[in-house]
């Protein structure tokens, strides 16, 4: 938005369209947008609002939150999106004090929320308990294991899990956090959409991936004469999964998404992953369903044009391969 949205417009759009049911707030780069404004704008549309996303508006703070708090409590907000804002810690503990603004949430986005805590954090997955569907708390770099124990303890409906860029997650923590039958915990949960580039180049391990993809509830999948795998679209399994800068994920990983994400897998990102082969690769596009549209291998320098020109669905179109300059059929492919 810029200097677009400013006074004058929200004074424009609050008098104009004062009866009128706005169902989604959403604005970006604001900078000329005042903590009051934002306030002024929840507390007229209140009774119609569902979806709230602010993104880089750094004027946003005390009067906003409150507004918040005064005025979308009570299950009435569903959506909540907050990325690169510029919070003070009092301001932050304000939000993680605001309990009843999270009780209906189902799609929760903090990024890049300087000072954001496990601590802070936990109090707002618990008040949004199982109603959470979706998490994102990408590039938040005071988080720890300890939210990973928070998503699992509290939110064990979610489906969609974004932790890009936590650097403090670890091996072990992801793997307790995946583990079945633990003593006093709920089962893990169940997902669709698990994004986890650049964490620390060692948090992502085939047998984390192991555990992850276990957790999936699959339908009986059969062989195809053709060799790939078929099924319903609608069992369970992978749909998105992001481990770009894992060193320690082999193969063996790719192995697994076959067996349990065949018919799901849609998009993949092994983008500075060293450790994977061509033939591990060509396995995963040869048996994995034609839903698969997008694959990332940037600074996979080890891949090959035995993958590149050979693997199965090289006459596919639909399959949108990003690393590697790709001509067209028959031809030599470059990165």
């Amino acid at each position: 938005a810029g200097r677009c949205f400013g006074k004058k417009a929200v004074n424009s759009l609050i008098e104009k369209n004062s009866t009128a049911k706005l169902c989604c707030l959403s604005i970006s780069g604001a900078y000329l947008f005042t903590d009051e404004d934002a306030a002024r704008l929840i507390e007229t549309y209140a009774s119609s609002l569902q979806s709230i996303s602010f993104q880089a508006c750094p004027l946003l703070g005390d009067k906003f939150l409150r507004a918040l708090q005064q005025h979308m409590s009570g299950g009435r907000l569903l959506e909540l999106s907050l990325q690169d804002m510029a919070f003070t810690a009092d301001q932050l503990d304000m939000l993680a004090s605001s309990r009843s603004v999270f009780q209906a949430i189902k799609s929760l986005t903090f990024q890049s929320l300087a000072g954001l805590t496990d601590d802070k954090l936990a109090l707002i997955l618990e008040a949004a308990g199982d109603s959470l569907d979706s998490l994102n708390v990408s590039h938040n770099f005071e988080l720890s294991d300890a939210t990973l124990s928070s998503i699992r303890q509290y939110n064990p409906c979610v489906k969609a899990l974004v932790l890009d860029g936590v650097k403090e997650l670890t091996a072990a923590g992801l793997e307790t956090m995946f583990t079945p039958n633990l003593e006093g915990l709920p089962p893990p949960p169940k997902l669709k959409v698990l994004k986890l580039s650049s964490v620390d180049h060692q948090a992502v391990t085939d047998e984390v991936l192991r555990l992850v993809t276990a957790n999936v509830s699959v339908q009986e999948m059969t062989a195809s004469s053709a060799g790939s795998y078929t099924g319903s679209r609608g069992g369970g399994g992978l749909t998105v999964l992001d481990i770009q800068g894992s060193s320690l994920v082999t193969d063996t990983a790719l192995e697994q998404l076959v067996e349990t994400s065949a018919n799901t897998l849609e998009e993949i990102n092994i983008s500075y992953c060293p450790l994977i082969t061509d033939q591990g690769l060509g396995y995963l596009v040869s048996k994995v369903g034609n839903q698969l549209i997008s694959m990332k291998v940037w600074g996979c320098a080890q891949l090959s044009d035995d993958f590149f020109d050979g693997h199965d669905r090289i006459n596919d179109r639909t399959l949108k391969i990003e690393g590697a300059w790709m001509k067209k059929s028959g031809m030599k492919s470059f990165r």
